[in-house]
């Protein structure tokens, strides 16, 4: 199913990836940041739960030739840092609650 040409199949995988990614950095990024730093992680942090979505689409586009799907990624990958930047650096608190 996941290798199909279809728009909407390279957007669902890129938002299902990205958004796991991102729940394993807010939760498993304090433990590791403090491990590291004294102090607590940064909103900066969350940027690297948008890499598996790049690495997906390079995929679709490149490795695979699927035209529809690798835009699809590449439209979830746009919007989520547009709004990354938009929402969470503009803001002055913390996403990592705990």
């Amino acid at each position: 199913m996941w290798k199909n040409n279809n728009f909407f199949i390279g957007m669902l995988a890129s938002l299902l990836l990205t958004l796991a990614s991102a729940a394993v950095v807010i939760l498993a990024g304090p433990p590791v940041y403090r491990l590291l730093s004294l102090s607590g992680p940064e909103n900066k942090l969350l940027l690297l739960a948008f890499l598996p979505g790049v690495l997906l689409m390079r995929w679709y586009l490149r490795k695979l030739r699927f035209d529809k799907a690798g835009m699809g990624a590449l439209l979830i990958v746009f919007v989520s840092i547009i709004l990354y930047f938009v929402l969470v650096e503009g803001g002055d608190f913390s996403i990592y609650f705990f």
